[in-house]
């Protein structure tokens, strides 16, 4: 199932979807459809989304009891068949953005995970329970107001809220295992070797684990997501990355559409914030240095 935080009148005329589609309006009211949407940008608005997507998916395929959400930057590479057996003992299944403290002075670095959440929004998994059902809940009401990036206020999009999981609900797995969920921002602490026909990952949790599934997020497109400024890896010095990337490029080329393209979102009325490069990140940063030092100098009181 797609869930289509659009308007599938902005799909092309010609397009066929492998999977159903639900549109947002069908989960939203009007109401609360014009409400996100006027206080969001398309990101925030999707976040906000993803809890009732996923408790819809549940309501309309009564006869699955287990349900992954993957964002579409993901390609999985083998069979799902350990996602599915840790879904039998478990509720929930997180994966953390990192699982080892980085050897290194470069960015990010883990105070960073503190703003954005430790554990990534881009994979889930679950299993319908009680259990589930409250999680779905609980979080669908903490997204509706607060899913705004804004780290000054500790909010970042659903997946800060997350953070919380592990401890307010019960039969949560954190799954370490090197090869699951591999990414621009873990890549520096897993290597990946091709072994026969498949790739073999070691990580700080794991050695020698097939490659289960990889987001591009970040990969394919360096402007999005959250490591656009991130210093520690180089697709250059990983081919074996390069190639899984043009891999994945030349499969969702099929799918992709001028048109598409060049469409914006219906919904999400803020502005998404502008990725600086070159001497304007550098300006800014310079710019931030400053204030913080302003910040910091004792400016005496005079009665």
């Amino acid at each position: 199932m797609i869930g289509l935080v659009d308007d599938p009148a902005q799909l092309p005329a010609d397009f066929v979807s492998p999977y159903p589609i639900i549109p947002v309006k069908e989960v939203l009211t009007i109401a609360d459809l014009t409400s996100l949407s006027a206080k969001y940008t398309p990101t925030e608005f999707a976040a906000a989304c993803k809890p009732l997507f996923i408790a819809e998916a549940f309501r309309r395929f009564p006869e699955e009891d287990k349900l992954l959400y993957a964002d579409p930057s993901i390609q999985f590479l083998t069979s799902l068949s350990p996602i599915w057996e840790q879904l039998t003992i478990k509720n929930t299944i997180l994966t953390p953005f990192i699982t080892a403290k980085p050897m290194d002075t470069r960015w990010p670095d883990e105070k960073f995970f503190q703003n954005i959440g430790l554990y990534s929004s881009d994979f889930l998994g679950f299993c319908r329970s009680a259990e589930t059902d409250r999680l779905l809940v609980w979080w669908d009401d903490r997204v509706r107001d607060r899913a705004q990036i804004d780290f000054c206020e500790g909010l970042c999009l659903d997946q800060l809220w997350l953070m919380h999981v592990p401890v307010f609900f019960t039969d949560v797995a954190v799954v370490r295992n090197p090869g699951w969920h591999v990414a621009l921002w873990n890549l520096h602490e897993r290597t990946l070797l091709q072994e026969g026909n498949q790739l073999r990952v070691s990580g700080p949790d794991g050695q020698d684990q097939p490659l289960q599934f990889i987001n591009f997020k970040g990969l394919a497109n360096p402007d999005e997501g959250f490591f656009t400024h991130q210093n520690r890896f180089q697709l250059r010095d990983r081919p074996e990355v390069a190639a899984l990337l043009a891999t994945y490029r030349q499969h969702i080329s099929v799918y992709q559409s001028s048109t598409l393209v060049a469409t914006n979102p219906s919904y999400g009325e803020q502005l998404e914030p502008v990725v600086l490069r070159g001497w304007r990140y550098a300006v800014s940063q310079s710019l931030q240095g400053i204030t913080r030092f302003i910040d910091r100098v004792p400016i005496p009181v005079i009665n």
